[in-house]
């Protein structure tokens, strides 16, 4: 399992478990219904927030909000990398702070 699949099972964990209409929800069901059932609760939890899923993800599984906007920065890096862009112009266009923390 790499990092995002460890980070994004953190934040499943965190939201099911602050979630106590959902875990009656899925109560009864078997593992694989309630994976699906609790995955789709994250995403409509994303949109009903206005924010993009991986952003639910790192909310959930920073400490602070320094650590937060790390994770962020840290996104966007990896993302300025894949598409083979150079951090300043990437920062530039996405209209972020690309300051390192």
């Amino acid at each position: 399992m790499n990092s995002d699949d460890l980070q994004r099972d953190l934040a499943l964990s965190k939201f099911f478990k602050g979630n106590s209409a959902l875990n009656d929800a899925v109560k009864g069901l078997s593992e694989d219904e309630k994976k699906l059932c609790i995955e789709s609760a994250f995403e409509e939890e994303a949109t009903r927030l206005g924010i993009e899923v991986w952003e639910l993800t790192l909310t959930l599984i920073s400490e602070s909000r320094e650590e937060l906007k790390c994770l962020i920065i840290e996104f966007h890096r990896e993302v300025a990398e894949m598409v083979e862009m150079e951090w300043e112009e990437y920062c530039k266009l996405n209209e972020i702070n690309g300051q390192s923390c």
